[in-house]
């Protein structure tokens, strides 16, 4: 991938991720008195594995494969373009989408 391309894809993120922390945090407010949802059964989103995860976003309970455990969220909170370039395995994430580690 060519560098133009990271930078471009580098920005997009950042700016995606800014955007999705402020989402949750207002979630985060607003839940504070709720209880803490566990995960239980299969998972939400592919219905076939145990659910292990709840999404701070949306709040589903999902499987490891469904979820992006660094974020916090599951992948029908993520962008489908990012979504579909992710299998469920621990990738090398600067190859696999072009992107840095953003600290």
């Amino acid at each position: 991938m060519r560098n133009t391309q990271k930078i471009s894809m580098n920005e997009e993120l950042r700016r995606w991720i800014k955007e999705t922390q402020h989402d949750i945090k207002i979630r985060k407010e607003k839940k504070k008195n709720e209880p803490v949802k566990k995960p239980e059964g299969k998972c939400e989103i592919c219905g076939e594995k145990k659910a292990e995860h709840v999404c701070l976003k949306c709040g589903r309970a999902v499987c490891k494969s469904c979820y992006f455990k660094i974020i916090g969220i599951c992948k029908k909170c993520v962008p489908p373009e990012i979504a579909s370039k992710w299998d469920g395995s621990k990738p090398d994430w600067e190859k696999k989408l072009g992107v840095e580690w953003i600290g």
